[in-house]
């Protein structure tokens, strides 16, 4: 019996190979990359401002989802039919909820600051207190909604195979499916809240920018396109001059020359392109990999008897496990948009470079 669950798991893990490389690459890069915001911005990056609160809280959570995930994913690709041990299985299990739900929730934490923030200047904004309360309540949530799932999940054991799996066979579908569907509306509730409220930031940010607005100020610092899917600048109205000015008065004490006005039009160019993709960056990865994993999912669950083969299996795998796309793509995002963590890097790099 044994050798025929050995197998088994063989011929899964051969034909889910595909998929098991793609993912201990993702792992390489979702490791590295979070390390790498947490040691910047633990160490070395001195922000004052509570912009940047959720940065290295997200890089924690996003760091131990990626681990979590792949772990369990790994483990699941190579030795799906002899899962080793069911205190694994319940403690996987519980991550990959845990750590899923509570980046989903800081992004949206990000998006309300974010909103408060350029939307609404003068109305009350999320200070260092607000944010740990936050922050703790986010926590209390996941872990609230993630640990029945200690219980529920466990070492299905059909037959003469072991697959670990969230539903341990003593619950049935009366537990589980108002469980899982109960995660899964919270869920597109998160994505649908998020999306809503990023919407008016770039709407706000665009109409601050566009040139043809010339009855308007616009007065943006160049740390405006310090932006990623994890944090943005703080853009308060101390620092995003919106003020009505006559065509007059503009001009009396503009005195700038020709090609100054033109450097700065091009730099409030630049901060709209850099603006915009950014947050279709952060709407396009978050809700995009969260939704292709829930709707296949749902998939899952409306055809349980489903025979998949070859590259069908592996797409299958990559749409249901595309959420891991979340915990690896951030500090990357975040690379790419933020000046000023893009210069730190460089020199911490030529530091360690000229040390030597």
């Amino acid at each position: 019996m044994m050798e025929s669950a050995q197998s088994f798991s063989e011929q899964h893990a051969e034909r889910l190979l595909p998929n098991t490389i793609a993912q201990l690459i993702a792992a390489v890069f979702g490791v590295f990359g979070n390390s790498l915001v947490l040691l910047v911005y633990c160490r070395y990056v001195q922000d004052k401002t509570v912009s940047r609160f959720f940065i290295p809280i997200l890089a924690f959570v996003d760091l131990a989802g990626c681990v979590s995930n792949v772990t369990q994913f790994h483990i699941d690709n190579t030795m799906r039919y002899i899962y080793p041990s069911e205190i694994l299985c319940k403690i996987f299990s519980f991550l990959i909820i845990l750590t899923g739900g509570m980046s989903a929730h800081l992004i949206l934490a990000i998006a309300l600051q974010r909103y408060l923030i350029i939307c609404r200047p003068f109305g009350p904004q999320m200070t260092t207190k607000s944010c740990k309360i936050a922050t703790m309540i986010i926590c209390l949530i996941s872990i609230g909604y993630s640990a029945p799932i200690v219980k529920f999940s466990g070492i299905l054991e059909p037959s003469s195979v072991t697959v670990c799996h969230f539903d341990d066979g003593s619950n049935g579908n009366s537990v589980m499916i108002p469980y899982f569907g109960a995660l899964l509306i919270l869920s597109f509730i998160n994505i649908i809240v998020t999306s809503a409220l990023y919407i008016p930031v770039i709407k706000t940010i665009y109409k601050t920018l566009s040139p043809t607005k010339r009855n308007r100020t616009s007065t943006i610092p160049d740390d405006v396109t310090d932006i990623s899917s994890k944090e943005t600048q703080d853009v308060s109205f101390e620092n995003i001059t919106m003020t009505a000015v006559p065509q007059n008065v503009v001009r009396t004490h503009n005195t700038e020359p020709p090609n100054t006005l033109k450097t700065h039009e091009n730099r409030e160019q630049r901060a709209r392109r850099n603006i915009s993709v950014m947050f279709l960056v952060i709407i396009i990865v978050y809700v995009v990999s969260y939704l292709t994993s829930l709707v296949t999912q749902v998939y899952t669950f409306l055809h349980p008897k489903m025979v998949l083969r070859g590259f069908m299996l592996n797409l299958f795998y990559f749409c249901l496990r595309l959420n891991l796309l979340n915990h690896i793509a951030n500090p990357y995002i975040y690379w790419i948009f933020d000046n000023k963590f893009r210069n730190e890097l460089r020199r911490i790099c030529c530091e360690k470079i000229f040390k030597r």
